[in-house]
């Protein structure tokens, strides 16, 4: 009997931690602006409070800050790498700011690696982002679709 408790114990506590993961969805093939929704960044820093949820299309304005070096949500990525092995690795994340000011700092934007090199942005351009929210453990992070830089005026 204990060894069938202990048994679904385990197996309980392995679906709460796949559950727990981050998810990554396909990329969209094109870019339609109307199917992104317009949010501000302060609502990016609090998805939870602006009723956003996994899965939604937004568009956001912010300043690129710089691709990270280091894993921005360790415990939940590593959770998420062992959900998605082969995907989950190829995310290169970075930081963006709410202003020039450095004000409102986001480190859980994620591109795929391999689009890295068609944007071509620096520290501290302001950029469009058109994203999806999902799912990284007890919250979200903004899987990026496209980025475009914004002319200053």
């Amino acid at each position: 009997m204990k060894l069938w408790a202990i048994f679904g114990g385990l197996l309980t506590v392995g679906v709460l931690l796949i559950a727990a993961c981050g998810e990554i969805r396909p990329l969209p093939p094109t870019i339609e602006p109307q199917n992104y929704t317009p949010i501000t960044y302060q609502q990016l820093l609090a998805p939870g409070k602006a009723n956003l949820r996994a899965g939604q299309k937004i568009r956001v304005q912010a300043y690129f800050w710089e691709f990270l070096t280091y894993d921005p949500a360790m415990v939940r990525n590593y959770l998420s790498l062992a959900r998605h092995p082969l995907s989950w690795p190829k995310l290169r994340w970075f930081a963006l700011y709410d202003t020039k000011e450095m004000k409102g700092y986001y480190e859980l934007a994620a591109l795929d690696a391999a689009r890295v090199h068609l944007y071509k942005v620096q520290r501290m351009d302001q950029v469009l982002i058109y994203g999806e929210l999902a799912s990284l453990g007890g919250g979200l992070y903004l899987h990026v679709h496209h980025l475009e830089k914004v002319a200053e005026d």
